[in-house]
Formats: C-alpha cells, structure tokens, sequence
C-alpha cells in the first residue's frame, strides 16, 4: 500500500498520538509529575489530527462542488 508524504504523516501522528495517551494512562496510575506534560503533548497530536481531518473534509467538499 502506497501512501502519500501526508497520509504518512498522518499515520505517524496517529502513532504516536496512541503512544502518549497510553504513556499518560499509565504515568496518571503511578502517580507521576510528568502526567500533565505527556497529557498535553498527546493533546496537541490530537489537535493535530483533527486539523488536517477537517482540512481533508474541506477539500473533498471542494472538490465536489467543482464537479
């Protein structure tokens, strides 16, 4: 499977957006100061996502309207 540089990008956000949400779960059991650092950092890949999905969103919608 073939993806583009920004479905490749995509993908890796999506990577390692899971990997700081579980690193936030499991530092949120322990107790641990750094929680509200890697909580934050998993956000911002979040926001990140959800920026270029609706920048997708957007173009499909464009592209239809064009015909």
């Amino acid at each position: 499977m073939n993806f583009t540089p920004v479905e490749q990008l995509r993908v890796l956000a999506a990577v390692t957006g899971i990997v700081l949400a579980l690193a936030a779960i499991a530092l949120g059991l322990f107790g641990s100061a750094d929680f509200e650092m890697v909580s934050s950092l998993a956000a911002a890949i979040a926001g990140f996502e959800v920026f270029f999905f609706g920048q997708q969103f957007a173009q499909r919608r464009r592209n239809r309207s064009r015909g």
